[in-house]
């Protein structure tokens, strides 16, 4: 294996890819790239589907078993001030080992080393034990419709799903899941040079996010994924006239959670809220978070560090790589929610920093992807 060549590849196909701006809903150029590529690569199939996502598949040496499924997704957030960024944000420079960019570490770096670690197999001459298969999938970052559209349409068996997302190339087991309540606060609105003459429901509100910050912490844990926390984001008056007190207000809650349910979750706000007049209205639950007022546990997804699947991929990533990877989890919410339903394994593998996710620093460390495509090869072989 021509290491040294595949990683020189694989950098230039990522700038190429940076060098694309693929916001969402404008996915059809980068995807058009990346299966052109394939197809150059020798890939034994490559096509799009109907919301646009792009695929590619290698044969394996015995296709009646589960395919081995690489998960990225093409778009990605604004660039946002450009003033900003150290270079600009569709250049994919070299600074310093690492490639720069939007996109960069989320999530082109990562897709490029899925690709070129199927391709480093045809390169060599080898067949991997199973189908490998490579799916990009469209507007991940606005709600994950191309990941839905994907599973709901899966047509062949899935043994496992590798998500692209930034883990730092250890191994991701999970997500907490998304939980959004929207709480108002009733008041009596009168013109604003007689406050005392109403109930200005903005003081209640003060008082409540006072009461939340010290509370949140009281909030349970999961032992992989993590602490429940909460962010108030929103906060909106029924008034845009700045000489009248609202007749009330309301902030959006924001919680993230693998280990509490919808009801513990607002029975907490209760709580906080009882000593004022209020209402708590569901305002969005990321799939697949139960109905509201449910009392099973939230997640995003969790496959079980203790599990035969999760063994077996740090087995084949540690003899790639060099180094037994850790298992952690991730943060942010990821497309892996949405397969969940139809029990697939899924983890999280990709030389990404999650850190650097979303930020005008975004970038990718090339030895980082070295190291991942070693460690992509090997369970590529092995699984």
């Amino acid at each position: 294996m021509n290491w040294d060549k595949l990683l020189a590849d694989c950098v230039k196909f990522t700038q190429r890819l940076i060098q694309t701006p693929s916001m969402p809903h404008e996915e059809g150029t980068i995807a058009a790239l990346i299966a052109e590529e394939m197809r150059q690569l020798g890939f034994d199939e490559v096509w799009l589907d109907g919301i646009g996502n792009v695929n590619g598949r290698i044969h394996g040496q015995d296709r009646s078993l589960g395919a081995l499924v690489l998960n990225s997704h093409l778009d990605h957030v604004d660039p946002g001030d450009l003033s900003l960024w150290p270079v600009p944000p569709y250049s994919g420079e070299i600074v310093n080992g690492r490639i720069l960019g939007r996109g960069a570490c989320d999530i082109k770096g990562p897709l490029a080393v899925q690709v070129y670690s199927m391709a480093a197999l045809l390169r060599a001459g080898e067949r991997p034990r199973r189908d490998v298969v490579f799916t990009g999938v469209v507007q991940e970052e606005i709600g994950g419709a191309g990941a839905v559209y994907w599973v709901e349409h899966l047509d062949y068996p899935v043994a496992l799903i590798v998500l692209g997302e930034p883990s730092n190339n250890e191994l991701a087991l999970g997500h907490r899941g998304v939980v959004q309540m929207w709480l108002t606060f009733s008041g009596r609105s009168v013109h604003a040079s007689v406050p005392d003459k109403g109930e200005n429901p903005n003081y209640a509100l003060a008082r409540f996010l006072t009461r939340l910050e010290t509370a949140r912490h009281e909030l349970s844990q999961h032992p992989l994924l993590g602490a429940t926390s909460v962010a108030p984001t929103i906060i909106e008056v029924d008034t845009k006239s700045g000489n009248v007190t609202p007749a009330w207000t309301r902030v959006l809650l924001d919680f993230r959670t693998a280990s509490e349910s919808y009801r513990s979750l607002k029975a907490f706000v209760e709580r906080l809220a009882e000593d004022w007049p209020h209402t708590i209205t569901d305002a969005w639950c990321a799939e697949p978070t139960p109905v509201p007022d449910s009392d099973e546990t939230i997640y995003g997804f969790y496959t079980p560090p203790d599990s035969e699947v999760v063994q077996r991929v740090r087995t084949a990533v540690a003899a790639g790589m060099g180094r037994e990877p850790k298992l952690t989890s991730y943060q942010f919410a990821t497309d892996g929610r949405h397969f969940v339903p139809y029990g697939i394994p899924i983890i999280g593998y990709s030389p990404g920093e999650e850190e650097l996710a979303h930020t005008v620093h975004e970038s990718i460390a090339i030895d980082k992807m070295a190291e991942s495509l070693r460690g992509h090869v090997a369970l590529l072989r092995a699984f």
